[in-house]
C-alpha cells in the first residue's frame, strides 16, 4: 500500500502492521493506493480544524469477471502428420455402396436429393475447419520455433494465402511442407 500526498507529491509507506501517522496541511489530498483495490481520496478541505484526526480507511476489492477460458497444450508434429492423414470429404450418403446398375432410382435419388446434398456440403465445411484447425496447430508451432513471425491474429489470412489442399498436405513430407509454409511467409509479408 502506498499514501501518495498531491499537493507535496511524496510517498508514504505505512507500517508493517497497517497504521501510519500522515502529517499535511488542510489543503493537502491524500490519495491511498494499494493493489487489486479502488483507489481512495482523502482531503480535509471542508472539515471542522482539529489538530489531529483518527480515521479507518476501507477500500473496496477490485472484482474482475472473466470469462471461461480453456488452455490446451501444442499438438506435436506427429499428432498433427495423424490430423492430415484423416483430412478428406468422409462419404455420407445413405447408401454408400450403391449399385447405379442394380439400382438407378436409390443412385439418382444420392445424387440429386436435396438433403443428401446438405449433408455432402456439411461434411465439406467440417473438413474445411479441421483442415484449418490443423493448419492452425501447425502455424503455432512453426512460430514457437521461431521458423516464422506471424502474430495468432493474422493465422486465418495466412491460411488463405496459402491455400494448401487436403491432397498436397497429405502426399507431401512434413520436410517440404514446413519448406513451402516459410516461402509462402517470406511472400505475404511482403
Amino acid at each position: 500500500m502506498k499514501i501518495y500526498n498531491q499537493r507535496a507529491g511524496t510517498n508514504i509507506s505505512p507500517a508493517s502492521n497497517g497504521f501510519f501517522d500522515l502529517h499535511g496541511y488542510k489543503t493537502d489530498t491524500f490519495l491511498f493506493i494499494c493493489k487489486n483495490y479502488s483507489p481512495v481520496e482523502l482531503c480535509y478541505k471542508d472539515s471542522v480544524t482539529k489538530w489531529s484526526y483518527d480515521i479507518t480507511v476501507y477500500m473496496r476489492h477490485i472484482e474482475v469477471e472473466m470469462n471461461m477460458l480453456v488452455i490446451t497444450p501444442d499438438k506435436t508434429y506427429d499428432e498433427i502428420q495423424n490430423e492430415i492423414d484423416s483430412l478428406g470429404v468422409k462419404n455420407t450418403d445413405t447408401y454408400k455402396n450403391v449399385n447405379a446398375y442394380q439400382s438407378p432410382i436409390t443412385a439418382l435419388w444420392e445424387m440429386y436429393s436435396k438433403t443428401e446434398r446438405q449433408k455432402r456440403e456439411i461434411a465439406i465445411l467440417m473438413n474445411d475447419d479441421q483442415r484449418r484447425a490443423t493448419l492452425k496447430e501447425l502455424l503455432k508451432l512453426c512460430v514457437k520455433t521461431n521458423l516464422i513471425d506471424l502474430s495468432f491474429y493474422d493465422f486465418d489470412a495466412f491460411i488463405d494465402f496459402c491455400g494448401y489442399t487436403d491432397e498436397y498436405l497429405q502426399q507431401t513430407s512434413f520436410y517440404d511442407l514446413l519448406s513451402s509454409i516459410k516461402q509462402h511467409y517470406r511472400y505475404f509479408r511482403r
